[in-house]
């Protein structure tokens, strides 16, 4: 499934829960005007005989509606609730299909650029022989794409970042596992001109965008609580408090959440 597939599905699920929250928004209103009207119809029934007997016939009819009204709102909550729930596997399901995308991906960062505008074809070959260099065996075929993308911040300078996508998770690991060797690589040896800087090479894993925030998030609660160590590996983000204590799993906000409660009561 593509990215842009991915954000489709994404927009129709978010329009899908804004129609659902009016529904139930018009629902309550819908109770709020009935029991409005119930309360006109009982304060009528201060008047006279005849419109004491009319308040009973009023108060009657709205009993047995009101029943029926009932019975009638209860199935429709139930459709809601069903349709809420049917949107919530979706979602789940849509973000366990783009995980599933990145895993195979790598995020490149500090790779001096072969030229202005370099092709994909040209950043797939320079990966290549990066990767050959720092020890890994991969060919071009074990490439699916790669390709330099924007700074998010466009006050950074170059070089451009470049996603890398595999077609194998193999091959990936491969890199991963090596990747402690990127900066070492000489710039003339994959390519490059050798006054090129090959000092500042990261390669990191290609996070969701969710995913990208769950970890901003983390990191936040890094510096907050003083904590040693943020770090992501294989779409899940890590909390570290020292090198002594055990390693923080977050793979979503309610980890966080729990994670901050822990650390709150503890401090309190």
């Amino acid at each position: 499934m593509s990215n842009q597939q991915v954000k489709s599905l994404r927009k129709s699920n978010e329009e899908l829960k804004k129609l659902l929250a009016s529904a139930r928004s018009d629902i309550k209103s819908l109770e709020e005007r009935v029991g409005a009207q119930e309360l006109v119809v009982r304060e009528g029934a201060n008047g006279g005989r005849e419109a004491q007997l009319e308040t009973e016939r009023s108060l009657e009819w709205l009993h047995d509606s009101e029943s029926s009204f009932q019975s009638e709102l209860h199935g429709i909550r139930k459709r809601l609730d069903d349709i809420e729930e049917s949107l919530r596997k979706l979602e789940i399901a849509v973000n366990e299909m783009q995980d599933y995308s990145y895993a195979f991906n790598i995020k490149i960062l500090g790779v001096p650029e072969l030229k202005v505008n370099e092709d994909a074809s040209e950043t797939s070959k320079l990966c290549v022989n990066l990767f050959s260099r720092m020890g890994g065996n991969i060919s071009i075929d074990d490439i699916d794409i790669a390709h330099r993308v924007s700074f998010r911040d466009s006050s950074r300078s170059k070089p451009k970042p470049i996603i890398c996508k595999f077609v194998r998770r193999l091959a990936r690991n491969n890199v991963m596992a090596v990747r402690r060797e990127a900066s070492s690589v000489a710039a003339r040896d994959v390519g490059l001109e050798e006054s090129q800087d090959m000092s500042k090479i990261l390669i990191l894993d290609h996070l969701t965008p969710r995913m990208q925030e769950l970890y901003g998030n983390a990191k936040s609660f890094k510096t907050r609580f003083g904590f040693q160590f943020c770090w992501a590996k294989n779409g899940t983000s890590f909390l570290r408090r020292s090198e002594d204590s055990r390693p923080l799993k977050v793979r979503g906000p309610d980890d966080l959440s729990r994670i901050i409660q822990d650390v709150q009561e503890a401090l309190s």
